[in-house]
Parts: C-alpha cells; structure tokens; sequence
C-alpha cells in the first residue's frame, strides 16, 4: 500500500483545519503538529509521504526544523515542503535549498494547485 499520509507542522490551527480538510478530500491522511520539535518526533514515528512544514512558528523555526530533519538517519528522506505567508527572496529560496527543502508554497495559493505540487513532489520523489 503507497503512502498517503502527510505530516502539516503548522502553529496556526485555521491553517491545520483548511489544509487538511483540502488534503483530506483529496485522499490524504493527514497528521497533525502544532510545532517543530513535535513534529519532527510524529515523522520519526510515522514517516510520512511528505511533510509540510511552516516556516515561522514560535521557539524553533521551519529552517532549523528542515535541517535536523535532514541530518536524522531515519528522517532525512522525507521530502519537505515549506509553508509561508511571505514572498521568497532569492536569499530565502537559496536558504532552503541548503536545507535540502522539495518546494515551497505560498499560504494564500489556490488549494487545488497546493495539492497538484504536494502530489507532484511526492511522485518525483524516489525513496
């Protein structure tokens, strides 16, 4: 059976409840973290398709998120894909790359073309 299942790190809880109501409907199986450090101890457990992971969220950052799981034997194949409310400068885009980030997403971008790149990631994606 594929993995279906995706992991949203997200401190905002109205964020939590319109993605995954979109990746739900969508067939997903949706998991939920309210911060980084949860959130990386919910993907050594259940090891996720994917893992969308905000950016900005109090005590420790979607960057340093990304990079420990990047470095965790068990973690560090699992696509990620950052969630922003900000426009990525070239500085950003270059930072997340560093930090071996899939995609990234602007929050305010249509539901339906959020769903077509995490699909898109996760097809490109060879474990």
């Amino acid at each position: 059976m594929k993995n279906n299942h995706i992991l949203l790190i997200d401190d905002d809880p109205a964020i939590q409840r319109l993605f995954g109501a979109k990746f739900a409907s969508a067939g997903f199986e949706v998991m939920y973290a309210h911060d980084g450090d949860s959130g990386r101890e919910m993907a050594r457990r259940f090891m996720p398709a994917v893992i969308l992971l905000d950016i900005r969220m109090p005590v420790t950052d979607g960057y340093t998120i990304a990079r420990r799981l990047k470095t965790e034997p068990k973690t560090k194949d699992i696509p990620i894909i950052f969630l922003t409310n900000e426009d990525f400068t070239p500085e950003a885009e270059k930072a997340a790359k560093e930090v071996w980030v899939s995609d990234y997403v602007h929050k305010s971008m249509d539901l339906d073309e959020i769903v077509k790149r995490v699909k898109k990631v996760i097809t490109d994606f060879k474990r």
